[in-house]
């Protein structure tokens, strides 16, 4: 029937029809002769084996088996075994360019889908464009064009201690495009890294996180709305830094996120996580960056922004709302205070009160309406009734102003101390049962640290290790292994009643001085209560459980409940003092009653460099131990 067809058909179709035949033909063989010509040219200069390839792949080393790549989508891999052979994935990509057919699941060609590889394979290897002739990707060039970022920021929410993901913080990049200025930072877009999950148990959120037991991925969304969530529900300073990248590379960073777009990754709080990927998302636009290895067992946010810090300006800094509402109440008389608290709870009214509230007055009501409002504390129907009321009562005093702005911290988190942490010292007792101590711990902060670049009141200490040597004999122990330590102290006042608390996990063989060699694993933590200002005192109180097991109880457990109060000073910029002193009467498995007092104080030598000095008293029912510990730390 075709031949018929072709037969009847007009002669001068079939002639076009042939001509475009032949024409076809060889243009076909052409095109498979340029592929193969690439592929050996990639193979002879082994390009398969350059950093930047095994970038653009995620590719890194493993533990075990082959170095493979940690994006675990199948279809961000052309070769079948792309994941773990880079010659494999380069030699299908090449191929795949030639290919305009659209790819599942994104319905657009290689070209078009892996823009990043193709850039980079071009300056390379130099593509014929007539040979390889570029392939439409309007979906793509429209994306990039609404984004056209001409500054690259990198903001960092500060540390959220009641959040196992954020407990270090949190990384993420601003992208200003051409309608963005100064004044209009909110219109910007925000490229994040985070672990997909609806998890409301926190426990099993920390578990899941550990082990690799979520999802990470990339995202694009309007930065208004993650200032909303850090800032305002979260209560999260920003710090905002300018990050330079020229043009190619901000075009490179667009082409990698369009590559990455829904491709998933296992997300581990400790190391892949989302300050770690993003630095790779970046090592993409700018090849410079590089952090050589330093984050193979760990990636603390603060210490990712400092592989950035050639490349970053100054900060900005975005108060939280809860920053914010504690700059206007310090600026406010307690009689004001307590006037704002009584008309944003609506135990009062603006009708109801004998004088007019001033404009601060109303601007602190309203602005603590809102932050209870976004901590689910206040229901939309009544808020918004008070909110407005409010609104128009300020608007009504006709005055300027009323907001008092929190200045910006001295010292930004790029300026902080080093997150890990090496100690060396001595320990001194009446009895000269003399010791040499040797401490490292790994991340992140504790209360007698240096506390610029990090919040007041959070202590965060993860894999705390210490070594003694005794000087009688040279014998050297284990003091201790702490695997997390976690001390949250939020001071209470007419505005905020937050509940401190503390947890800590332990293997101890701390030297008593009283006869035994105990070796104990040890739990324990509470809520507790704080008043006071950091930059003066502040005392707080715990109520706290201890479970022990080990061998210095009679019975290998003990089950107690105690206080522990405590007393945080600083009284001169880079000293530090805290006090503690504790009780754990008797209890299940054991009725030893444990009393201790100390005392323990810092002094910053410099920004790397401080001096602990700290005196301790134990008393286990009659007996008393005491003892003076020097100690020299160095942050790192």
């Amino acid at each position: 029937m075709s031949m018929l067809q072709c037969r009847t058909a007009p002669k001068g179709a079939v002639l076009v029809w042939a001509a475009a035949l032949c024409l076809a033909r060889p243009a076909v063989a052409d095109d498979a002769a340029y592929r193969d010509a690439l592929i050996v040219e990639a193979d002879a200069r082994k390009l398969a084996s350059a950093p930047a390839w095994a970038h653009l792949l995620h590719v890194e080393p493993a533990a075990f088996g082959p170095d493979r790549s940690t994006v675990e989508s199948r279809w961000f891999f052309v070769a079948d075994d792309g994941a773990t052979d880079p010659a494999a994935e380069l030699r299908a990509t090449l191929a795949a360019f030639f290919d305009p057919a659209p790819r599942a699941p994104r319905a657009e060609s290689a070209q078009c889908q892996f823009g990043a590889r193709f850039a980079w394979l071009d300056a390379q290897l130099g593509f014929d464009r007539q040979r390889l002739p570029r392939q439409p990707c309007a979906e793509r060039d429209s994306w990039m064009s609404r984004l056209a970022p001409e500054q690259v920021w990198v903001v960092f929410p500060s540390a959220y201690v009641n959040s196992p993901a954020s407990m270090f913080g949190h990384t993420l990049l601003r992208l200003d495009g051409p309608e963005v200025t100064a004044a209009t930072p909110l219109l910007a877009y925000a490229a994040n890294y985070v672990a997909e999950t609806q998890e409301s148990n926190g426990l099993l959120f920390a578990v899941k996180g550990l082990t690799g037991g979520y999802v990470g991925q990339y995202s694009l969304l309007p930065y208004y709305d993650k200032v909303k969530e850090y800032a305002r529900l979260e209560s999260r300073d920003l710090w905002e830094y300018p990050l330079t990248l020229d043009a190619a590379a901000r075009e490179r960073l667009l082409l990698h996120l369009w590559e990455l777009r829904g491709a998933a990754f296992t997300y581990y709080f400790f190391t892949k996580n989302c300050s770690y990927q993003l630095l790779t998302l970046l090592r993409v636009a700018d090849p410079g960056i590089d952090w050589h290895g330093q984050f193979s067992g760990w990636a603390i946010p603060t210490d990712t922004l400092r592989v950035l810090a050639p490349r970053l300006g100054p900060p900005k800094f975005r108060p939280a709302l809860g920053t914010s509402i504690r700059a206007q109440g310090a600026a406010l008389s307690t009689d004001d205070r307590q006037a704002a608290v009584a008309l944003s709870s609506g135990a009062a009214t603006v009708e109801s009160r004998a004088a007019a509230p001033s404009a601060a007055v109303l601007t602190l009501a309203n602005d603590l309406l809102q932050y209870r409002f976004a901590a689910g504390d206040v229901k939309r129907e009544d808020g918004a009734a008070r909110s407005l009321s409010l609104l128009r009562a300020r608007a009504a005093t006709g005055e300027k102003g009323g907001r008092a702005t929190p200045a910006a911290p001295v010292i930004d988190p790029v300026q902080g101390h080093g997150t890990s942490r090496v100690a060396v010292g001595t320990q001194l007792r009446p009895d000269g049962t003399d010791s040499l101590q040797l401490e490292w711990r790994a991340a992140y902060h504790d209360l007698l640290d240096p506390p610029g670049g990090y919040g007041d009141g959070q202590s965060i200490s993860f894999f705390d290790i210490g070594l003694r040597t005794r000087l009688a004999n040279g014998a050297t122990t284990l003091d201790h292994a702490t695997v997390i330590n976690i001390v949250s102290i939020a001071p209470r006042d007419v505005l905020f009643q937050p509940i401190s608390w503390r947890f800590r996990a332990a293997h101890e063989r701390p030297d008593l001085g009283l006869g035994r060699d105990p070796r104990i694993t040890v739990l324990e933590g509470g809520p507790g209560l704080a008043w006071g200002r950091f930059d003066r005192v502040v005392g707080y109180g715990n109520l706290e459980l201890r479970t022990e097991v080990g061998n210095a109880r009679d019975q290998g457990y003990s089950l107690q409940a105690g206080p522990r109060l405590g007393l945080l000073a600083r009284p001169l910029p880079g000293w530090t003092v805290l006090g503690e002193a504790r009780w754990l009467p008797g209890g299940v498995g054991d009725h030893t009653n444990v009393r201790s007092l100390g005392v323990e104080q810092q002094w910053a030598i410099d920004r790397a460099t401080g001096l602990r000095l700290g005196v301790q008293a134990l008393w286990r029912d009659g007996a008393e131990a005491r003892q003076l510990t020097l100690r020299l730390v160095r942050y790192f």
